[in-house]
């Protein structure tokens, strides 16, 4: 089961792997961890118009931890 909320700046994913807490500021979104993959504080810069990192993972928590260090380097690199 996954319990989503997701606004335009706050999207709030709890599902069986953890919880994240992605908030998205001007050029910045800044994710909280709490799940089986990662715990902690991640950075990544937004990429509107595209798919932002969230979205590309599917929503899965587990799957954006696991791909957290991949994802947030390509971001920084285009």
């Amino acid at each position: 089961m996954r319990l989503m909320n997701e606004a335009t700046m706050f999207k709030f994913i709890i599902d069986g792997s953890g919880a994240i807490l992605a908030v998205t500021a001007r050029r910045r979104s800044y994710f909280f961890f709490l799940s089986t993959t990662k715990v902690g504080v991640g950075i990544a810069p937004i990429t509107d118009p595209l798919p932002g990192i969230v979205e590309m993972c599917g929503y899965d928590v587990g799957k954006i931890g696991r791909s957290w260090n991949r994802l947030s380097r390509a971001m920084l690199s285009s």
